[in-house]
């Protein structure tokens, strides 16, 4: 499918990198860059991802097939609330987290609405940081909402797939439901095991090698954007937890009690698992 205009709201890794995989296509006549921070503006110009840039949601104009939220999930609903967008256009966004997110825009915006969600990124943001490439064969998770036909269904998988992603639907609840648990939950472990080393003695990191660089990668993501997200995700990310320390206190258990059968049993279990 071809389209005459895609805007993308917010150029930092997830947006700029759609813009340069939807350029590349030469799939789409026009895109259109939004950011708040017009430095970020002026270099995806300078890279020629963008056809255009503005620094403001709000002057848009109301032609584009697609309209993209690349935004913070902390901020999607009020751009969202902001736009002016024609009859014809579909808006999507790229947030972890989909229930709250597809039920506030539904009872708030009169326009046909798809979320969506790409499997893809690094800890790293900022447009700077965009990857070539970074949706190439990577899936790509779109949620139907009341307000949004089968039409407007294709257009969304069409842009993800000219972007080389994998599309599948998924509902909005079991979608948040899966990734508290496969997504949300490492960064909240991660995020917790450098805290708790910090508490103890900063200079601990002096002493850590491949293990602990491999464990704590994702704790250099944006403390912001995952501030949100664990907010915005909290019924289910709270539910992963309870989990996480039931498993936890299996481990603990098996220790305190040198019970190594039962540790060899589970530490079994999950590298079988992770190898297979």
């Amino acid at each position: 499918m071809q389209f005459d205009k895609i805007t993308i709201i917010g150029l930092g890794l997830i947006g700029g990198s759609l813009a340069l995989a939807l350029k590349s296509s030469e799939q789409v006549k026009l895109i259109t860059g939004v950011d708040r921070d017009a430095d970020s503006v002026d270099t995806a110009l300078q890279k020629g991802i963008i056809d255009e840039g503005q620094v403001s949601a709000q002057g848009l104009s109301g032609d584009s097939d697609i309209v993209v939220i690349a935004t913070h999930v902390g901020s999607i609903v009020d751009v969202a609330g902001s736009l002016n967008v024609s009859s014809k256009a579909v808006v999507t966004d790229t947030g972890s987290v989909k229930a709250g997110i597809v039920k506030e825009i539904e009872g708030s915006c009169d326009f046909s609405f798809v979320g969506s969600h790409p499997i893809a990124g690094t800890e790293k943001s900022g447009v700077n940081n965009i990857v070539e490439g970074l949706f190439e064969n990577k899936l790509t998770i779109i949620t139907p909402t009341e307000n949004a036909g089968a039409k407007d269904m294709d257009k969304i998988t069409s842009m993800w797939q000219l972007a080389g992603s994998k599309v599948i639907n998924m509902s909005a609840d079991r979608h948040d439901e899966i990734f508290a648990r496969v997504s949300h939950l490492p960064h909240v472990a991660a995020f917790s095991l450098i805290n708790s080393l910090l508490q103890k003695d900063s200079s601990l990191f002096n002493y850590g090698g491949g293990g602990l660089r491999d464990f704590s990668r994702i704790a250099e993501s944006s403390p912001d954007m995952w501030a949100d997200i664990f907010i915005a995700n909290k019924e289910e990310i709270l539910k992963a937890i309870d989990e996480f320390r039931d498993s936890l206190n299996q481990i603990e258990h098996s220790i305190e009690s040198n019970d190594k059968k039962n540790l060899k049993k589970i530490l079994s279990r999950v590298s079988k698992i992770k190898k297979s």
